[in-house]
């Protein structure tokens, strides 16, 4: 293995399409490895893989565009490496990490009006629970100490067979692994209930208390048209009933400004709803109109003007990061789980709590990489919080 910055035999693109920003980088990435070695073999995987292979034809005999969501065994059959035999460690060696992401489910059923991605992913599709909890059992042995469930729609683990869900997998997973820590990645409002949250909360400190729920955005007539399938009143409740578990539990989201027919009025209904529930992050997206959605269509109508997408992002970036400082700043005083990714002296933070707060713990030595360890919080500085190890 090489740093990509190197030259390579062969490079592997795993791709994105959400937005014409990452196909746009997606194929900067192609570009770039084609030109990097003029003799090199390109991969492409990933979501763009699939919208490219519909678009056009591969721009180079180089470059090898696999579109199955299926990808690892045609990858190794385009490497000669048959999918019995397993690598040298001396080929790809397991790199130290304290966090990884444990990819349990793919594939999209809901077609929000916006998004590509279920034209491009495909059905509902969970990986078995007996293998999810091996790998589990294998990452807690090598050391790992938190693992975040990660999947398309996460929340729908399970649901084309019936006999599982996600609830009852972080169950088992708790029951088979020790002291790892498990993060959820992000669910839909709707795939929250009363059952979810009274046997989610009664795993804690196994799981952490944080959600990343997708808003999107918080005017009613706008959720309508993408076709959320919730209302901001169904919003609003669910975190006021996840808050009487727990007030301090982090709540961070999905926004996207500038959606089709968003007027001044309306985005100010979602300015003044993020106001009100005071997110602990959230990631701002400003509209980009995908193929093979209502959406793009619409754009050409009743689209809002880049320069107003990008002042609203930084609007509503503003109320963000002072509800997220707000809460930050709340935990001043208080004791945090942290878990050390770095145990360099000259990175801004050292790791991240059980609700996703960065913090910089002073006095960590090289030997706690890779822990989670109790630190008392003392102060905030530039959104990351100091503390000392207890």
């Amino acid at each position: 293995l090489v740093d990509f910055a190197d030259q390579a035999d062969w490079y592997i693109i795993n791709s994105c399409a959400v937005t014409k920003m990452s196909e746009k980088k997606t194929r900067q990435w192609i570009s770039r490895a084609l030109k990097k070695n003029q003799t090199s073999q390109v991969i492409l995987i990933g979501c763009y893989s699939v919208l490219y292979s519909r678009q056009s034809p591969p721009s180079s005999p180089r470059l090898h565009v696999v579109n199955s969501p299926e990808k690892i065994n045609r990858v190794l059959e385009i490497l000669k490496i048959s999918s019995n035999n397993s690598f040298s460690p001396k080929v790809i060696p397991e790199t130290k990490r304290a966090r990884v992401w444990l990819k349990i489910e793919d594939g999209c059923d809901h077609f929000c009006n916006y998004c590509i991605v279920p034209h491009l992913r495909g059905a509902v599709r969970s990986e078995e629970p007996e293998k999810i909890i091996c790998q589990a059992i294998h990452l807690e042995k090598r050391g790992i100490q938190e693992i975040v469930l990660c999947g398309i729609n996460l929340g729908r683990f399970g649901i084309e067979n019936g006999h599982t869900n996600l609830i009852s997998l972080l169950e088992k997973l708790i029951k088979s692994t020790n002291k790892v820590r498990y993060r959820l990645s992000s669910i839909e409002p709707f795939l929250i209930d009363n059952e979810f949250l009274d046997r989610y909360f009664s795993l804690v400190p196994r799981v952490c208390p944080h959600f990343h729920i997708p808003l999107q955005s918080g005017s009613d007539e706008i959720l309508l048209k993408m076709g959320r399938g919730y209302t901001t009143q169904h919003f609003r409740k669910l975190i006021e009933l996840i808050r009487k578990y727990d007030n301090k539990v982090a709540i961070s989201t999905d926004i996207i400004v500038g959606f089709p027919g968003e007027s001044e009025k309306l985005f100010n209904e979602t300015t003044e709803f993020c106001r009100e529930i005071g997110f602990s992050r959230a990631h701002v997206f400003v509209f980009s109109p995908r193929p093979f959605t209502p959406a793009f269509h619409w754009e050409k109508n009743e689209g809002v003007p880049f320069q107003t997408k990008k002042s609203r992002e930084e609007q509503l970036l503003k109320i963000i990061f002072n509800s997220q400082l707000n809460y930050y700043r709340s935990f001043i005083g208080k004791t945090l789980s942290v878990l050390i990714e770095t145990t360099d002296k000259n990175s801004a933070e050292t790791g991240y709590s059980e609700n996703y707060i960065p913090v910089r713990g002073e006095g960590i030595l090289a030997s706690d990489y890779g822990k989670i360890l109790p630190i008392f919080i003392q102060r905030e500085q530039d959104r990351i919080l100091v503390g000392n190890v207890i």
